[in-house]
């Protein structure tokens, strides 16, 4: 007859198995990961296009064509980063704060909501919350705020009084040996801050960040790929909201390249209630979009993540297709 164990032998026998399935179930869970793609579709109306069906998208993957294995199209709460750039001109910014009601207007009930401001360092004001009231009245003390006298308009003659090589001089006044002060404009460092702290929200919300600034960046400590792949690690787009800018300053851009590297959306209004109108085209995009998952085909890495670049197709003729750019497959 066999000798019965030990209580210690059967308890570390027990631990040592769970040990195990903890261990395989993590590696299962590790090679089945599901890729969540979201997209907005607009049509050559630049409306957004309403009613498609899985069959009407294509997912590539690094070139490989991969199986959707959900799709939805349900709208989801937000939790939206609100980045308030306080470093643009002072017209601009009266613009802006002009505008705060309709920022909180676009959001819904059941959305959550943080406020940042930035120039020369990046400031949360607010935690991420619902209530809306709390917000609206961190908004209105954010009205005082002014730009830094430091800060560069954006214009061809935006520096007054005579220049030398671009910098300003006082006429009379010997300027050998004087020195300019560096601008600084830490807007990827707020992105990449926001991104961050939108990583702790629950999974189940849209999260994204509304961006409303002049697109200047100066000392930032962290650099565009640098923000960028932390949006992208994090699932978080950006809608940006382009103040005080020239034509010719919005071709280039960190405020479309953010939009479009995210999935997000990108515009450039002139006036007050461009402002305010690109607040709900922002909301109203993230809310509704269709949400494409599938498993990779592709070989997972041995090593560090590798960037998978994602391209998504559909049948509607003539249709703008906006989602983020890829995703970093870990091993």
């Amino acid at each position: 007859m066999p000798r019965p164990r030990h209580p210690a032998v059967r308890t570390l026998a027990f631990v040592l198995l769970s040990l195990c399935a903890a261990v395989l179930a993590a590696q299962i869970r590790s090679r089945v990961e599901l890729v969540v793609v979201p997209v907005t579709v607009k049509g050559p109306d630049g409306g957004l296009a309403t009613g498609l069906t899985k069959d009407a998208f294509i997912v590539k993957e690094a070139g490989k064509t991969q199986a959707i294995t959900s799709f939805s199209i349900d709208p989801i709460p937000l939790s939206a980063a609100i980045l308030i750039d306080t470093g643009i001109s002072e017209a601009a910014l009266t613009r802006v704060k002009s505008s705060f009601p309709a920022l909180i207007g676009a959001f819904a009930d059941e959305d959550e909501i943080a406020v940042y401001r930035f120039e020369k360092s990046v400031e949360r004001l607010t935690d991420f919350t619902a209530d809306h009231a709390r917000v609206s009245t961190v908004l209105e003390n954010l009205n005082r705020a002014t730009p830094s006298s430091s800060t560069m308009a954006s214009g061809p003659f935006s520096t007054p009084g005579p220049v030398i090589n671009g910098v300003p001089v006082i006429p009379g006044v010997q300027s050998a040996g004087r020195t300019t002060a560096a601008p600084t404009k830490v807007l990827h460092d707020a992105v990449f801050q926001a991104a961050e702290d939108l990583s702790a929200r629950d999974i189940d919300r849209r999260r994204i960040v509304i961006l409303v600034s002049d697109g200047q960046n100066h000392n930032s400590l962290h650099s565009y790929d640098t923000a960028l792949e932390r949006l992208l690690t994090r699932e978080v787009q950006v809608f940006s909201v382009g103040v005080d800018t020239t034509v010719f300053q919005r071709l280039r851009s960190p405020l479309a390249s953010y939009a479009k590297d995210s999935g997000g959306d990108a515009w450039f209004p002139d006036s007050r209630e461009g402002v305010e109108s690109c607040y709900s085209l922002s909301t109203d995009n993230a809310r509704n979009q269709y949400v494409l998952g599938y498993l990779s085909s592709n070989k997972r890495p041995t090593g560090r993540p590798v960037f998978r670049e994602i391209k998504v197709q559909v049948s509607l003729k003539n249709a703008d297709v906006r989602h983020k750019r890829g995703y970093y497959q870990a091993p």
